[in-house]
């Protein structure tokens, strides 16, 4: 018991210590530094960049809407972006964003399937999204072979261990050899049944590997926009990195970030960015502030509307949106 109190503590101060690499790095940079820096921001370049977030928000929504109509969860993609936008605002605020998880029970009230097969859905979705940034991330890291020769082996070990366990647990029989010691030693009883109609749901429409290459693609496209926003805004600045540079370098910084040691990249970010845009003389004020204005305006901006969503009676219209048959209809499934 007290082990397993020992984790949770280290849980929650886990987060922290993105939180503590920030603080420093501002401390060390000179807050006025700082405030000098993010004083020169363009607000017509601001105000492109967020105007790029409506296309970004509605094509990784329609990636999510592919893996959703496959499934036989049919939902507008219009209400779909609203969900999209509420689990956005919870993910920035948990670390490897776990928040995200919410769209979960939102997609569930609007389609009336089980919850499996949601879940399922969410977690393929995630995927996508992780496996377009990876792409992005590993062509950065051979750029940066001549500096960082092993960052690319680490980068390709990691997105080849946790593609390999997807496709492992893919196969339904491995995943319930897998599971079986914990379903039937700490499950209680009256639970068993339940979870297994649920776990029998969350394979019952998994897309298939061919089909899920499209929905990949999005994610590296819709990645590419989420960069492009932060480019623009960079111009404000003393910028010394090409583009094609500062679009290669930004996601390995980005992947870092996922690191569960801090909220939303926090710190982790700006410490990698320092090092990378350093060797083009990019002044450390001057990076901090690029990667804290792009924040605001690729995460923080959109989350504070998913948070007005979520808070203004969202699953109210989720009734709305029509009842359809558990798990789907197998007509819709096979339209696709």
């Amino acid at each position: 018991m007290a082990g397993w109190e020992s984790v949770k503590r280290l849980k929650m101060l886990l987060p922290l210590i993105g939180i503590g690499i920030f603080v420093y790095i501002v401390q060390d940079i000179g807050i006025q530094a700082l405030a000098g820096a993010l004083g020169r921001l363009n607000p017509w370049l601001f105000a492109l960049s967020l105007s790029l977030f409506l296309p970004r928000i509605v094509i990784s929504t329609y990636r999510w809407k592919l893996v959703a109509d496959y499934q036989g969860l049919h939902l507008p993609l219009s209400l779909l972006i609203k969900i999209n936008l509420i689990g956005l605002f919870y993910g920035t605020v948990t670390p490897l964003w776990v928040g995200d998880y919410v769209r979960i029970p939102y997609l569930r009230a609007g389609c009336r399937a089980p919850l499996g097969t949601c879940t399922s859905n969410v977690i393929v979705d995630q995927l996508m999204e992780l496996g377009g940034l990876f792409v992005l991330a590993l062509a950065g890291s051979l750029f940066l072979i001549p500096a960082y020769p092993y960052l690319c082996v680490v980068f390709f070990a990691v997105f080849a261990g946790i593609a390999g366990a997807a496709l492992y647990l893919k196969e339904k029989r491995r995943s319930r050899r897998v599971l079986s010691v914990v379903y039937r030693l700490l499950v209680p009883h009256r639970m068993k049944e339940p979870l297994s109609q649920e776990f029998d749901a969350f394979y019952a429409h998994l897309p298939p590997v061919r089909f899920l290459a499209v929905p990949l693609l999005i994610g590296v496209f819709s990645y590419l926009l989420y960069f492009l926003q932060i480019y623009l805004v960079a111009l404000s600045f003393d910028l010394s990195v090409p583009p094609l540079d500062f679009l290669l370098l930004y996601p390995v910084a980005s992947l870092i970030g996922l690191l569960p040691v801090t909220v939303s990249g926090l710190g982790t970010r700006e410490g990698v960015l320092v090092q990378l845009f350093s060797s083009y003389g990019m002044a450390r004020e001057v990076t901090v502030a690029i990667s804290l204005s792009g924040y605001v305006i690729t995460m923080l901006i959109p989350a504070v509307i998913g948070g007005l969503l979520a808070l203004t009676g969202m699953r109210a219209s989720l009734g709305k949106a029509g009842p359809e048959e558990p798990g789907g209809t197998e007509a819709g499934h096979k339209k696709v």
